[in-house]
C-alpha cells in the first residue's frame, strides 16, 4: 500500500524582454502623465486663485495622480507571476499566483492519466514532445534558462492537452510511482 503524498512546489516566472518593456512603459508614461498633470493643475489653480474652486482644483489635481500612480503600480505588480505545482497522491494541481495575492487554477491531472511524461531534452522518451500535436498546451514553465523541463500529455474532457513545467526530481519520482510504464525521469 502506497502512503498519502502531499507535496508542494511554487516556481517564479522570469520575466520577458516583452514584460520589461511593457513595464518601463508604464513608468515612462507615469512620469509623463505626472508632469502633464502637474502643468495642469498648477495652470487652473492659477487661473481660480482667490476663489474657492482654485484650492479644491489643486487637491483634485493630486488625488488624479495618485490614482494614476496606483493603477500603474497594479498593472506592474501583475507581471510578478509565479506557479505552485501541488502533488496530492497521483494527482497535481497547477496554478498561476499573480503578485504573491491573487491566485488563479490553471490546469489539474492525474500521473494515472498521462499517456507520457518526460524531460523534452530526453532523446530517449521525447518522441510525442517533438513529432505529436496536441489541441492545448499549458506553458507552466518559470525559467527555461534553468532548464528540467518536462512535458506530459494527457486527454482533458477529450481533447488532446499538454503541459510544459519543471517539477523538482522529488516530484516526478513520487509520479512515477503511480505510472511508471509512461513517466520518464531524466537520469543526471
Amino acid at each position: 500500500m502506497l502512503e498519502d503524498i502531499y507535496l508542494e512546489y511554487m516556481i517564479k516566472k522570469k520575466r520577458s524582454g516583452k514584460q520589461n518593456a511593457i513595464v518601463a512603459s508604464v513608468i515612462a508614461a507615469g512620469i509623463i502623465l505626472t508632469a502633464a498633470m502637474l502643468t495642469l493643475i498648477f495652470y487652473v489653480a492659477m487661473m481660480l486663485m482667490g476663489t474657492k474652486f482654485g484650492q479644491f482644483a489643486f487637491s483634485i489635481g493630486f488625488v488624479l495622480i495618485a490614482l494614476m500612480w496606483y493603477g500603474a503600480y497594479l498593472l506592474i505588480s501583475m507581471h510578478n507571476i509565479e506557479y505552485e505545482y501541488i502533488l496530492t497522491n497521483s494527482e497535481v494541481d497547477m496554478d498561476k499566483i499573480m503578485s504573491k495575492k491573487g491566485r488563479k487554477h490553471i490546469v489539474g491531472f492525474d500521473f494515472k492519466d498521462v499517456t507520457v511524461c518526460a524531460n523534452i531534452e530526453d532523446d530517449e522518451h521525447n518522441y510525442n514532445y517533438k513529432n505529436v500535436t496536441v489541441e492545448k498546451t499549458y506553458d507552466l514553465i518559470g525559467d527555461k534558462a534553468r532548464g528540467d523541463i518536462y512535458f506530459a500529455d494527457f486527454i482533458d474532457n477529450g481533447v488532446k492537452t499538454r503541459v510544459l513545467f519543471q517539477p523538482t526530481m522529488k516530484m516526478i519520482t513520487l509520479a512515477k510511482r503511480f505510472n511508471s510504464k509512461n513517466i520518464f525521469v531524466k537520469e543526471d
